[in-house]
């Protein structure tokens, strides 16, 4: 399967998206050009993560309401005027069952007339196109016509369905074009999510100790989605990252670059070797070294083709875990969108209302509204069955080649409260607003010649449209949130991380400097499903007794700190805190330098048994 190649003008988030703490630079002529020195780079940002019990979310026992509720149908609820046009609009979407809200919704690649689209008056007409680029192309040639008079242009694209967090260099790179005919682009809502199908496979030894990561050679479209999870998981567990896709670090995760997922796969399940240039510490020893790929960044159906045709690899981290990364967002042209706000909340609405028969008959057990939805994907995108992408839509764990048990597939969809939650619409934490910042912040920070200004969220994000819904909606939906139980035993750590935290001498309090960092590992927490655990550490000056009470204190005010700044994404029972004392220091006490880095809290973020 085709899919997602790396469009040259997505390099800016891409590349970045996903990086972890430490990157290593090797000297090479590097991805700006130019001769790049030896240098450790630390990312002021991280990307959220989240729960990896919530990929089938209609069935999770693990998820609530936002509201309190179980989830309920809300068919027929969603009603705004009729929104008649003489031609199909037209939208490109990458392939992906993320989508399947909306290829429901519309029964068909052109809407039919009974569908739910078809009777709010809606004619869309939805295109698969694997590549950003041309859909930048395609919405520029959409606003040149716009511009010239014509309401509805039959040419280009009036909107396309990206993933989430490919949004700021997207809306960047459009504006660029859109605004020479006075247009933009904007994101109105998310249809639904990759929850699990997104992954970085590796062998299970390096899931147990990512420590062992170190020297993989991974295959992926470098800079792309799945990319970003490889590395992003890597950071997360302080194994560096070579860049140079020529060398190779034995003390480092490598990549092997492709053009396609298809491509990376391949080359795993056919024992691709090849000889490179050994380097350390970002130099070269002068040394070669042949090696062999040992990993993959993939998606489904790529996952499926790997545990079927070789195995050996198992999912170390993906959507699941890193839940808020990659959600199905809409994106349409601003000012047409504004002489067309109907069709706009239209298709919004009937999304919803798709999702909802979809949940609703997941959640009792039944396939056959998700196979309506599949039938639809299977034919806009010409790959497979419906029976094939319904079976993965919802995940599944099944054995490799090699006997081992592997995750594949996963994917959810989204209505309208799972909107208000994210977009952060009934005084929640902004959940996209963090993403979007987050990603956009690592790419200004590191390519400040490239993309010198991140476009404000304000400017990208408009709710409007999702708020003409909800004031027309009979009854409301629930939103599927992570729930957490203080006591359910942790199955193993997703990551584990330190940070060095100012407090007032013998105090709990926070010094002013620390507030930078607390902001950090907020925005790498606040939006993650995943039950964290904050331990607190202290130097041995002091009595023991003392500073044991005195490390469980600061990781307790480093709890309160995050519940009081996103209560939303902090509910009773999700961070458990533990106190250490002096009993584990990871440097010297007999020196200043080292009593400072004893003086910290380590967050770890772990999956937890139902």
């Amino acid at each position: 399967m085709k899919l997602k190649p790396l469009p040259k003008f997505i390099l800016i988030a891409s590349i970045v998206a996903g990086l972890g703490y430490g990157i290593t630079i090797a000297n090479q002529k590097g991805l700006l050009g130019g001769e790049q020195k030896s240098a450790s780079v630390t990312l002021k940002a991280n990307v959220p993560t989240a729960n990896a019990n919530i990929a089938n979310s209609p069935e999770s026992t693990s998820l609530t309401s936002a509201r309190g509720t179980s989830n309920q149908q809300t068919t027929n609820s969603l009603y705004l005027p009729s929104a008649n046009i003489s031609q199909p609009v037209r939208l490109f979407t990458i392939p992906w069952n993320a989508t399947s809200a909306l290829m429901y919704a519309n029964g068909d690649q052109l809407t039919t007339p009974d569908s739910l689209l078809g009777r709010r008056g809606v004619q869309l007409k939805i295109e698969r196109q694997d590549d950003y680029q041309r859909m930048t192309e395609e919405m520029g040639s959409f606003a040149k016509e716009f511009a010239a008079g014509n309401a509805n242009p039959a040419s280009g694209a009036a909107m396309v369905i990206i993933m989430g967090d490919g949004v700021p260099a997207f809306i960047s790179s459009t504006n660029a074009v859109l605004s020479k005919f006075g247009q933009s682009a904007e994101v109105v809502g998310a249809l639904g999510y990759s929850r699990g199908e997104d992954k970085c496979m590796l062998p299970p030894e390096m899931r147990d100790n990512p420590q062992k990561a170190r020297g993989s050679l991974i295959g992926a479209v470098l800079r792309d989605g799945d990319w970003n999870i490889c590395v992003k998981w890597a950071g997360d567990n302080d194994v560096p990252i070579n860049p140079n896709e020529q060398t190779f670090d034995p003390d480092a995760m490598n990549f092997v670059s492709t053009t396609s997922f298809t491509e990376a796969d391949e080359k795993y399940i056919s024992g691709y070797c090849e000889e490179r240039s050994v380097v350390k510490n970002g130099k070269r020893t002068g040394e070669k070294q042949r090696v062999c790929q040992n990993g993959t960044a993939t998606w489904t159906p790529g996952d499926v083709k790997v545990a079927m045709h070789r195995g050996g690899l198992v999912s170390v981290a993906s959507t699941k875990e890193y839940m808020w990364q990659m959600p199905s967002t809409l994106i349409v042209n601003k000012q047409w969108a504004e002489k067309n706000p109907t069709i706009v909340s239209n298709i919004l609405a009937a999304s919803f209302e798709a999702s909802d028969r979809i949940k609703t008959a997941l959640h009792r057990g039944d396939d056959s509204e998700l196979l309506k939805a599949s039938a639809v994907l299977a034919k806009v995108h010409n790959e497979q069955t419906a029976e094939w992408w319904a079976k993965y839509f919802k995940g599944v764990t099944e054995k490799d080649k090699q006997g081992l048990q592997v995750e594949l597939g996963g994917s959810t969809t989204n209505n309208l409260s799972d909107n208000q939650f994210l977009f952060g619409m009934n005084g929640n934490d902004m959940l996209y607003k963090r993403v979007y910042e987050v990603f956009g912040g690592i790419s200004k920070q590191l390519y400040p010649d490239i993309m010198p200004d991140l476009v404000p969220y304000s400017q990208v994000v408009n709710t409007t449209y999702l708020q003409s819904v909800a004031d027309s909606a009979r009854a409301t939906s629930v939103a599927e949130t992570p729930s957490f139980r203080a006591e359910a035993p942790v199955q193993y750590v997703v990551t584990k991380k330190s940070w060095s935290l100012e407090f007032d001498t013998g105090k709990a309090t926070f010094r002013s400097q620390s507030i930078p960092v607390m902001e950090e590992l907020l925005n790498q927490i606040a939006v993650s499903g995943l039950s964290i655990i904050i331990e607190g550490h202290t130097d041995s000056v002091g009595n023991s007794e003392a500073n044991l009470l005195l490390s469980r204190k600061r990781a307790e005010a480093v709890r309160s700190w995050l519940q009081v700044n996103a209560p939303s994404s902090f509910p009773e029972g999700r961070v458990r805190v533990r106190a250490y004392g002096d009993s584990q220091p990871i440097a010297d006490n007999a020196t200043a330098e080292g009593r400072a880095k004893n003086r910290r809290v380590t967050v770890s973020m772990v999956q937890t048994a139902n």
